[in-house]
C-alpha cells in the first residue's frame, strides 16, 4: 500500500499534516511534557527537535540513556524526556479528547523468513475508525502528552499530524 504521507489520513478531519521527514538511522523519539508541541528525535547521526506546531526542525545536542530510555537537552530546558523507538518503549495510544489507536499484528512467511506486518487503526472522537497504516511493523507511533499531536515512524520516515485549531 502506498501512502502520500507515510500514513492514510482520509477520515481524520480534525487533524492536518505538520511534518513529513525522512530520518536516516532513526533510533528514538520523545515528546516534551513541558512543551508538548516539541518532540526530540534521535538518529544514528544527530539529534533534532521537531516543533510540531510550526512544522520546523532544529538541530540540538542531548545526552541519552538507552537503558533508562531518557534524554536531556538544554534546548528543552534540561527536562528529562522519556524516549521510545524501534528498541522499546511506547507513546500514549489514547487522548483525553477521545481518540485512540489500535493495531493487529500478523506474521507471514516470505522471502525465506518470517516477517511481521501490522495494521494500525485510528478511532476518532465520534467512534468512527479508519485504517491509517498497513505494512511492515512501524518503529513507533502514538500521541503527544496533551493529545494534540500524533507521530508515526517507519523505516521510510516520520509523519507528524497536529490537531486542527
Amino acid at each position: 500500500m502506498y501512502y502520500e504521507y507515510g500514513i492514510d489520513i482520509k477520515g481524520l478531519d480534525d487533524w492536518e499534516v505538520s511534518l513529513v521527514k525522512v530520518v536516516g538511522g532513526f533510533i528514538w523519539l520523545g515528546f516534551s511534557e513541558q512543551e508538548p508541541h516539541k518532540m526530540l528525535c534521535i538518529s544514528a547521526d544527530k539529534e533534532t527537535i521537531f516543533d510540531c506546531e510550526k512544522g520546523t526542525v532544529s538541530p540540538t545536542k542531548c545526552v541519552f540513556d538507552e537503558n533508562e530510555r531518557t534524554a536531556v537537552c538544554a534546548d528543552l530546558k534540561d527536562e528529562i524526556i522519556n524516549i521510545c523507538g524501534q528498541y522499546g518503549g511506547e507513546l500514549p495510544h489514547k487522548t483525553a479528547q477521545g481518540e485512540k489507536l489500535s493495531s493487529v499484528k500478523r506474521e507471514e512467511f516470505k522471502y525465506g523468513k518470517t516477517l511481521v506486518r501490522e495494521e494500525v487503526t485510528f478511532t476518532v472522537k465520534n467512534g468512527s475508525s479508519f485504517l491509517v497504516y498497513e505494512g511492515y511493523a512501524p518503529y513507533i507511533y502514538g500521541f503527544s502528552p496533551d493529545g494534540n499531536y500524533f507521530v508515526f515512524a517507519t523505516d521510510g520516515g516520520l509523519t507528524v499530524l497536529k490537531r486542527k485549531q
